[in-house]
């Protein structure tokens, strides 16, 4: 997990432009507010705009056709959504769905393109989604090799980290035990004996529909040390 001074600066692609550009291409959008749950864009839907995350988590999911789902990555405040269905023309690939509220700003994958050339950054656009694409690897090694506790452990991280620097509560997770255990494609009760381990060790406490960590900078490393005692 990043520390504490890395975690107030910009994310996303918003770290990769100057605040300038950043702030024309949202002011460009159309602004949106959007509720806990909602879904933002559909799997399978025909393409056409981009998102630029404004404020707000958001999970990004694949869906197969009898309903199950799997967490592909966590996004937040500085990130860019939908933008390759921009790119080759097809359906959108995944689910995107707000785990709280927040905004975002809408545009044409014209417009999009058209201000990232105009403000000298579409470069820096091309950086931005290879990097996404590098996440699939170790996202899939993760997913067949790492423990039960260690996915959980980096998935809270990565719930931390996307929440940017203006959040008030990063530490404060909107998503409940059944969620969680969905995101990493496994049952509820794959996790409960592992988040009981972290409760009683003090690094994070539970709650109807959320989860909270009380300090974030502890739970890597002290949540999967604390968890290899009764390994899963």
């Amino acid at each position: 997990m990043r520390n504490e001074n890395d975690a107030r600066r910009p994310r996303g692609f918003r770290s990769l432009v100057s605040d300038t550009a950043w702030a024309a291409l949202a002011q460009e959008g159309a602004r949106n507010r959007h509720r806990a749950g909602e879904r933002l864009l559909h799997q399978g839907s025909p393409g056409g705009w981009v998102l630029l995350c404004l404020s707000g988590r958001l999970k990004v999911v694949y869906a197969e056709p009898d309903g199950r789902e799997v967490l592909l990555a966590v996004r937040g405040p500085g990130d860019v959504l939908g933008e390759l269905s921009g790119r080759d023309g097809r359906p959108r690939s995944a689910t995107v769905q707000a785990i709280e509220p927040g905004i975002t700003a809408k545009l044409s994958d014209r417009r999009f393109l058209d201000l990232a050339d105009a403000l000298g950054s579409r470069e820096q656009l091309s950086a931005y989604i290879v990097g996404k694409m590098r996440e699939s690897a170790p996202h899939a090694w993760q997913l067949a090799h790492r423990t039960t506790a260690t996915r959980l452990a980096e998935l809270i991280t990565a719930l931390i980290d996307a929440a940017g620097p203006d959040h008030p509560r990063p530490g404060t997770i909107a998503m409940s035990q059944e969620e969680l255990a969905a995101a990493l494609g496994l049952a509820r009760s794959a996790i409960t004996p592992v988040l009981a381990r972290w409760k009683s060790a003090g690094l994070v406490r539970t709650a109807r529909g959320r989860l909270e960590v009380p300090d974030p900078a502890a739970l890597h490393t002290g949540a999967v040390s604390t968890s290899g005692q009764n390994a899963t």
